[in-house]
Parts: C-alpha cells; sequence; structure tokens
C-alpha cells in the first residue's frame, strides 16, 4: 500500500495539547487532529493556544469535539442547542486558522439510535456545513452501517459532509471496515483519512502487531488512534509503519520543534477514544 500523509489523535497521546503536539513531533510527524477538549475532555482549545501550536510546526488537519459524546447532539428527537453552539463554535475556530475538517462523533449521548435522533444529527451536520462555507470539511461519525452513513450524508444535504470510516469502532459496531469503506468512497462520502485502531479488548502486547496488519490494508492518509498514553514507543512505531506503507517517508520535521513548555497546563484528565 502507498503511504501518504499520517497524523495522530491528541487526545490519545495526552490531554494537553502542547504535551501531545511535543509526543508527535517526537515520534516522526507533525500532523495532528486536536479535541477542542472542555468539561470533562481537557484544556479548551483556543486561538492563543491553536496559533502557538501551529507557530512550532504543527499541521492541524481537523478539529475534534469529543464532548459532544457527553452532551448529546439532540434530545427529545431535536438538536441539542447547547451542543450546537459548541459545535459552531468550534466550526468558527477551525476557519479562522485555515484549519481543514471539523469532525463531529455520534457516540454515547449523541448515538444515532432511531429515526428522530436520526434526522436530528442530520440537521446539525447541515447547519455545521452551512456555517463551515465551502472549504470546510464537516465529518461524522457513528456506530452506522455504510448504508445509513450514506443516507445520513444524504439527509444531511451539504457536499461538504463526509464519513469517517474508523477500523477499531466499526469492528466493535459489528461492521467490515473495507466493505465499509468501499461503499462511502463509491459513493463519494468518504473523510480524506481512514482511522486506524486496534478493536476493543486487543492485549496491549498485541497492539503493534495487529495495527500492521491493518495498515497493510490502507492506502492514502491514516489518522492514527490507538491508546499512546505513555506509550511513547507504540506511538513512534505506528507513524514509522504508517509512513513506511511501500514508499519513502515523505515528511519533513524541519523546524518543527517545540521550546521548552511555556503553556499554561491543567491537571489531566482521564478519557476514552471518544
Amino acid at each position: 500500500m502507498s503511504a501518504g500523509d499520517v497524523a495522530v489523535a491528541q487526545w490519545r497521546i495526552a490531554p494537553g495539547h502542547r504535551d501531545a503536539v511535543t509526543g508527535a513531533l517526537a515520534a516522526g510527524t507533525r500532523r495532528v487532529q486536536l479535541d477542542v477538549g472542555g468539561p470533562g475532555r481537557g484544556p479548551a482549545l483556543d486561538d492563543a493556544v491553536l496559533t502557538e501550536l501551529r507557530r512550532h510546526g504543527a499541521v492541524v488537519d481537523a478539529l475534534a469535539v469529543n464532548r459532544a459524546n457527553d452532551l448529546g447532539l439532540h434530545r427529545d428527537g431535536r438538536p441539542s442547542s447547547e451542543c450546537l453552539d459548541l459545535l459552531l463554535a468550534s466550526v468558527a475556530l477551525a476557519r479562522r486558522h485555515g484549519v481543514p475538517a471539523v469532525h463531529v462523533p455520534s457516540f454515547r449521548a449523541s448515538a444515532i439510535v432511531d429515526a428522530a435522533s436520526f434526522a436530528a444529527t442530520a440537521q446539525v451536520l447541515a447547519r455545521c456545513a452551512d456555517e463551515g462555507g465551502p472549504d470546510l470539511l464537516v465529518l461524522t461519525e457513528s456506530t452506522l452501517g455504510a448504508d445509513d452513513a450514506v443516507a445520513l450524508v444524504s439527509a444531511a444535504g451539504a457536499p461538504t459532509v463526509r464519513v469517517v470510516a474508523d477500523t477499531g469502532n466499526l469492528v466493535d459496531a459489528g461492521h467490515d471496515p473495507a466493505t465499509f469503506v468501499a461503499t462511502c468512497r463509491d459513493h463519494g462520502v468518504l473523510a480524506p483519512a481512514i482511522h486506524v485502531k486496534v478493536p476493543a479488548g486487543v492485549e496491549p502486547g498485541e497492539v503493534a502487531t495487529r495495527t500492521r496488519t491493518i495498515l497493510a490494508q490502507v492506502g492514502g492518509d491514516v489518522l492514527l488512534e490507538n491508546d499512546y498514553r505513555a506509550r511513547p514507543d507504540l506511538l513512534a512505531a505506528d507513524v514509522a509503519a504508517a509512513y513506511d506503507r511501500g514508499a519513502t517517508r515523505r515528511h519533513s520535521l524541519a523546524g518543527a520543534t517545540l521550546d521548552p513548555p511555556t503553556l499554561p497546563r491543567t491537571r489531566p484528565t482521564e478519557g476514552a477514544s471518544r
């Protein structure tokens, strides 16, 4: 498989944005997806922090609004105003800094479980896409199968809405990742990068091997999303394996070094993948 760009999920390295970017750079990639944070999700991402990280060499591929899983995109079959406000603020932040995508997850409190939550989620995605304009992708991820995910994008009615394929989450939800990717790609709604992580329940000692197996089947851009907290060795190994998929490493870390941390530190918070 050919190697494309390799990004890592900040919240899977460290809750602090600067600490995570430092870890990503040390592991061999400058590309990151940042969580906007908030209560229960670590430090809040703002203009000053984002500017500082980018000045020191971080390339931000997307902003993830993982707190949506706590707040809920929908309530009683209607879009949640509190969550929508957070999403629109994140869209505005992304636009101010030229970040090309905002990731809107639909798990836990935002899970799509019936026709009403499906319709409400489509409305939220449409609103985000409208605010984002033609140059910002709105990425949706859920437990839906491929056909339903394609239908969700159709219901949103916006050409900038794309479906995230996460290898671990898809298996955990009972779906075949290869079929999911092929279907979404055929319909022109697949997000630019495949999220690569092992399914739940894989023993720590087997994560590296299982990840190599997944990467061997995935070409193009990837976002690495295994649990790298306190595992810089695994992060560096996964980054190297992702770049080595049959191609010479094409990334450059020239000029991408962080000085000793000067940004405010906050107490780490616990968090799962999403």
